[in-house]
């Protein structure tokens, strides 16, 4: 009988495998990029073995949806996030540019204005 540990960890390698398949990565170049030897990264998407928090961060630069593979919650941004996003990636460098001047300039002028905004949100939550 598999203890909740064990059940867990096999969960996460499935996960690991969904994402890892999802990309379209072979298991030969996940273990590449992690630094570990093939037989290992299987023994991740077996269950066997636990990856580490350590190399989350390598997985995440590749794609994959960390959260999903420690938490199974898909991360689904907000439909304002993905507007942002897609119309972000619609322009030119100049126009990039433009953006992250005029946010650079808005933490200028108020720089406190993150911490007003927390500070509103908590009292009217209370």
């Amino acid at each position: 009988m598999a203890t909740v540990m064990e059940k867990r960890r096999r969960g996460f390698g499935e996960r690991l495998r969904t994402e890892r398949e999802r990309l379209g990565y072979t298991e030969l170049q996940i273990a590449q990029l992690l630094g570990v030897p093939l037989e290992q990264y299987q023994l991740y998407e077996e269950g066997k073995e636990d990856p580490g928090i350590f190399r989350m961060p390598r997985l995440n630069d590749c794609g994959f949806d960390v959260l999903f593979i420690i938490t199974s919650e898909r991360h689904n941004p907000i439909q304002e996030e993905s507007e942002l996003l897609s119309r972000f990636r619609e322009l030119s460098n100049r126009g990039r540019d433009s953006i992250f001047m005029t946010l650079d300039a808005l933490e200028r002028l108020a720089p406190n204005l993150r911490q007003t905004i927390r500070d509103k949100w908590r009292s009217g939550s209370k």
